[in-house]
């Protein structure tokens, strides 16, 4: 049979020589396509490929490349990365909205972190009036935007009290709680503050008051999945918080070079914990070698890189992705989804709704989004 080509890697040009050279130097026959010859230097998305029987030792050589790639990112921003200080918690009053603040109470109750509580108010805006009313609606309309004003004020003062009553009860220590109000639009307020108090995570319930009972995730939810910065930690209004002991963390990967900072950006966050790690990917028996050759080198580099902690990688081959996702939360008995925003293949599936309450409704399960 003829052995098959296979694309192991996507560069710009420059990167793609680099690999080529290294993998020609451990006797790999490779070969480059989507070269632009006349704008060499420039030229985007090279395809790296080599022989399906090469593939192994191939993906070895990529990985000790890529790692050189990585380091090179790291060295610029270094020093970035930190534990988690600041909390971001949007509410709106909701049980969903309670529900979010009991994790972000006992996460930072064993980071000594803040809590920064935020609403926001919608001030009701009229397109149009007949013109014989425009005094009468006037006046009317800035009597509804001063209740609404009051209203989320003397709602958002009895919250925080009685969160902060709560904290004094349970005599849990360390933890920094404030609020802020601010009126407009929700989804773009909330991306707009997080990126000007640029918080460590944001925690969110899954819907808000008045969103639909079949809607898994909500709308202002959904687009903060989509569009924050920082890790979001989403949780579902039947995810009871029982205190944080052992955590057994599910993250789902589809061996993307983001995979890594996400991780570093994990193990931050849950470095001060008892945990588990199960770093799965669930794929198609047809790709079994690629997907059992970028397993093993992503195992070994977690293991190297996080001695101390347990991790676990296993590959899942399985058509149906609903199925082999829910036996792993069965069997590993997953207390926290963790993944990438930017795979859309990964994201739509879980984000989908007739997907997602299969998955997150029935088990009540949170989960933890980076983008």
């Amino acid at each position: 049979m003829e052995d098959k080509l296979i694309t192991i890697a996507v560069h710009n040009y420059a990167r793609a020589e680099i690999l080529r050279t290294r993998l020609e130097a451990e006797d790999i026959a490779c070969y480059l396509k989507n070269i632009n010859l006349v704008h060499s230097v420039i030229s985007g998305g090279v395809k790296v490929r080599v022989n399906s029987k090469d593939l192994e030792k191939a993906l070895r050589v990529v990985e000790k490349v890529s790692e050189n790639f990585r380091d090179e990112y790291q060295t610029e921003t270094e020093g970035t990365s930190r534990s988690v200080q600041r909390i971001l918690v949007p509410i709106d009053f909701s049980d969903y909205s309670v529900n979010a603040c009991r994790y972000a109470i006992g996460l930072a109750e064993k980071l000594n972190a803040e809590i920064k509580l935020m609403h926001v108010y919608y001030n009701p805006v009229v397109n149009s009036m007949p013109l014989t009313d425009t005094y009468y609606y006037q006046v009317n309309m800035d009597e509804i935007i001063r209740e609404i004003e009051l209203r989320a004020k003397t709602s958002m003062e009895q919250f925080y009290a009685d969160l902060k009553e709560k904290i004094e009860i349970d005599n849990i220590q360390g933890v920094k709680l404030d609020y802020m109000l601010v009126r407009g639009i929700a989804s773009e307020e909330i991306i707009a503050k997080s990126e000007e108090y640029k918080p460590d995570v944001i925690i969110i319930g899954t819907r808000g008051q008045g969103e639909r009972e079949n809607d898994l995730i909500g709308s202002v939810t959904a687009k903060i999945i989509e569009d924050a910065k920082v890790p979001v930690l989403v949780i579902p209004e039947d995810s009871l918080y029982e205190g944080i002991a052992t955590i057994n963390i599910l993250y789902a990967t589809d061996f993307d070079e983001s995979d890594y900072k996400a991780m570093k950006k994990l193990m931050n966050i849950l470095a001060p914990f008892e945990f588990r790690l199960y770093c799965v990917h669930i794929g198609k028996p047809n790709n079994l070698e690629w997907d059992k050759a970028k397993m093993n080198t992503l195992k070994e580099k977690l293991i190297n890189q996080y001695p101390d902690y347990e991790i676990e990688c296993s590959l899942l081959e399985e058509e149906d992705f609903l199925k082999g996702i829910q036996e792993l939360i069965r069997e590993k008995r997953i207390d926290i989804i963790s993944l990438v925003t930017h795979k859309r293949s990964l994201i739509s599936k879980l984000l989908n709704p007739s997907v997602a309450r299969k998955v997150l409704f029935h088990t009540n399960i949170p989960f933890l989004v980076f983008h």
